[in-house]
């Protein structure tokens, strides 16, 4: 995991993470019962709950990262790399703020912070998880930084600041300008001029009152017919449900400071797709169906929150990287009973799969599987 890392330190580590990929809950009890020795279950238990509280895991915390992402992005120049919040409790008291890199298939988290509510979307909070992603970054990365609509202007100019490039989507009661501000007009007078083919306007700019240039790049999407529905069928009519519906019926606005080209349009709406990566990768992280049972957590320091997603993370990565094996060497096949024709699988699942299955992969396979990553980064 790090270079200095303690070999007991490493040695708990590595018992917990094969915990979790074994398919114990991200939660202490849970991981000290699926962890493999022979020793009494309250002593494993307490061995879980000891590295959680580890102070020199802790501060070695970054340098995880650090390695994480030198692994991932030490090969490419353009990474794009999507930031977003999450809540980690029902109760609102601490909150994830994550950056991840896409895949085709599954993101890998590079780098995120555990905050409490005091600080969850402040500019001071967004400039200081920025400057610690750009020290722990490969020099020679210039990322593409994709965001949602959760992110304004100053954030924009905090990401260009650096170097970096960003594409971010931009919803009402925003104000644009295509004259060089001589005329401004709500974002809602462009919607009517949505397709499904991108459509943009270069020299733009947003924020009436500091006026921001950038490229903008209006889609529209086809609908897809969805809607949420109640247990019995029905479509549902709240208030709640009704504001969604509308907003996921609203075209996408992207803001984008990336180069102007030919085809800038279609590779700025192909690269805001894969920001849903992120909320799957959340999904990897919480969901006790699916993924790793974060949701049945119930710790509520945040030093222990940070190592406990620290470790989902490690578990996650793992998971993954078995699950591109698994793909690469054709075997993913045998778990999906309804189609032949296409993958139906997350990387993610398929890697669990793999570590309850255990199966065995020859070095050629690992081989092959690497140069396949290659490819899909």
């Amino acid at each position: 995991v790090s270079y200095n890392m303690h070999k007991s330190r490493l040695n708990a580590v590595t018992a917990c993470v094969k915990s979790l990929l074994s398919g114990s809950a991200a939660t202490v009890t849970s991981i000290g019962r699926g962890i493999s020795t022979k020793a009494f279950e309250k002593h494993r238990i307490k061995r879980a709950d000891r590295l959680l509280s580890n102070s020199h895991l802790l501060s070695e915390t970054p340098l995880i990262y650090a390695s994480i992402c030198q692994l991932f992005c030490g090969n490419t120049t353009r990474p794009v790399i999507s930031i977003d919040w999450s809540d980690l409790d029902d109760r609102k008291a601490h909150f994830l703020l994550r950056a991840a890199i896409s895949l085709k298939g599954r993101p890998i988290t590079l780098y995120q912070e555990v905050h409490c509510n005091k600080a969850k979307e402040k500019p001071a909070t967004h400039k200081a998880f920025l400057k610690r992603l750009h020290a722990i970054l490969p020099r020679h990365c210039r990322p593409i930084i994709v965001t949602d609509a959760g992110y304004k202007s100053p954030w924009f100019r905090e990401v260009l600041a650096l170097g970096w490039d960003i594409v971010g989507r931009v919803r009402k009661p925003h104000f644009y300008s295509l004259d060089s501000g001589n005329t401004w007009q709500c974002i809602r007078h462009l919607y009517d001029q949505a397709t499904c083919r991108p459509k943009r306007f270069d020299s733009s700019q947003i924020v009436r009152s500091n006026p921001f240039t950038c490229t903008l790049v209006l889609f529209k999407q086809k609908t897809k017919g969805r809607y949420a529905s109640n247990p019995d069928g029905t479509r549902k009519a709240s208030k709640r449900s009704k504001v969604h519906a509308q907003g996921a019926k609203d075209p996408w606005l992207l803001a984008t400071s990336l180069e102007s080209h030919r085809r800038l349009s279609k590779q700025v709406v192909a690269i805001y797709r894969q920001r849903m990566q992120i909320e799957e990768g959340f999904r990897d992280m919480k969901s006790t169906k699916f993924g790793l049972g974060y949701e049945q957590n119930k710790s509520v320091k945040k030093q222990r929150l940070t190592i406990l997603v620290l470790l989902t993370t490690l578990a996650s990565l793992v998971a993954i990287l078995l699950g591109i094996v698994l793909v690469s060497s054709n075997k993913h096949r045998r778990f999906q009973a309804n189609t032949e024709t296409r993958s139906v699988l997350s990387f993610h699942y398929l890697g669990l799969r793999a570590v309850a299955c255990r199966i065995r992969f020859t070095m050629r396979q690992w081989k092959a599987a690497l140069k396949w990553y290659s490819s899909i980064v």
